[in-house]
């Protein structure tokens, strides 16, 4: 017996468009799926590096000098671009595009839906960044104050924006929640009045207030995904079970997404935090399925994550847009198959 039932997509999904994406996803997981993603194909691939050039657009906004931070625990992720911010700067109406590319890619999730293609009951998943992760991960230290509130604004508005035009018994909405596991474990250096604990879950929590009841809300919260290796390898899931147990006793969520670390997570000691998992009934998905496709690990991490006793979806640690960039012979439909094989059909 397994509690691996069902699977969830973090997001991101190596396939050319959104339709590919639809298709493979619902061919292999369809009796597994509540909610499909889009793939983030094209620009957004990369999760957060296109909004680098959206926001040069911005007068007032351009590139700096990087940001460096020596002491992270992965040298990978010690250099980022650094934004230069004017005051007073004005981001447009739909000019972040997220909410233009949810609407294009709902017209394909419906067509294909008509065609029977994606099974009736599944949602529509539109990933977002937070604030926090573009203005922390893009903005020079010095800047990110002035970005602030711009950002927010804006990122808010392309979330309202998505909401006005797909129905919202159709939708679920994640927040991508990565740089502030990365600032909370020193990766990056956000300025003096972003870097609390409080401040950062009170910012999650306002996000997930920005989703209006029916459609869904949940949070990935994610440890980096560059190459494939974390910012820090976590010990366990004791950080993340705090961060979604402060969300959800002030916001209602329906799921949330956790990393499954390919090296700790094969001891049921790294599981053990979700005893006091506290999220009501929202969805527990874990990142399971190891990137490089390695069929006696993943078994190891699903036997680990059973120990802990409560159902969950299966997922990969973060989005699989960027399988292979290790050098692996590993393509999507590899890892939408291990989804199937290690995880029971909810329909």
């Amino acid at each position: 017996m397994t509690y691996a039932r069902g699977a969830h997509l973090v997001g991101s999904l190596a396939a050319p468009t959104a339709a590919d994406a639809f298709r493979q996803t619902a061919g292999t997981l369809g009796r597994h799926l509540k909610r499909a993603s889009d793939g983030e194909t094209g620009a957004r691939s990369q999760w957060i590096w296109w909004q680098i050039d959206k926001l040069q657009e911005v007068p007032g906004i351009r590139l700096g000098e990087p940001q460096v931070n020596p002491d992270t625990g992965n040298p990978d992720y010690s250099v980022f671009p650094g934004l230069e911010v004017d005051e007073g700067i004005v981001i447009p109406a739909r000019g972040l595009g997220y909410a233009d590319a949810a609407v294009a890619s709902y017209a394909e999730f419906i067509r294909l839906r008509q065609a029977g293609v994606i099974p009736a009951g599944v949602r529509f998943q539109v990933s977002v960044p937070t604030p926090y992760a573009v203005v922390v991960a893009w903005a020079a230290p010095s800047a990110q104050l002035r970005l602030w509130a711009p950002f927010k604004t804006a990122i808010f508005a392309e979330v309202a924006a998505t909401q006005a035009e797909i129905p919202g018994e159709d939708l679920a909405i994640q927040w991508d929640v990565a740089v502030e596991v990365g600032a909370l474990e020193g990766a990056f250096k956000p300025a003096p009045e972003l870097a609390s604990y409080e401040r950062i879950v009170a910012e999650l929590i306002e996000c997930a207030r920005q989703v209006e009841p029916p459609a869904e809300v949940g949070f990935h919260l994610c440890y980096g995904d560059y190459k494939h290796r974390h910012f820090v390898a976590p010990k366990d899931l004791g950080l993340l079970v705090r961060i979604a147990n402060d969300i959800a006793s002030a916001a209602p969520i329906q799921f949330v997404h956790m990393p499954v670390d390919r090296d700790n997570g094969v001891d049921p000691a790294y599981f053990a935090p979700l005893a006091g998992l506290a999220v009501d009934d929202a969805e527990l998905a874990l990142g399971v399925i190891d990137y490089e496709n390695d069929s006696q690990r993943i078994d190891a991490l699903v036997a680990a994550a059973d120990s802990a006793g409560r159902p969950y979806l299966v997922a990969t640690e973060c989005g699989m847009g960027r399988i292979g960039e290790r050098g692996e012979s590993v393509s999507l439909g590899d890892l939408l198959a291990q989804h199937a094989r290690v995880a029971e059909p909810i329909r």
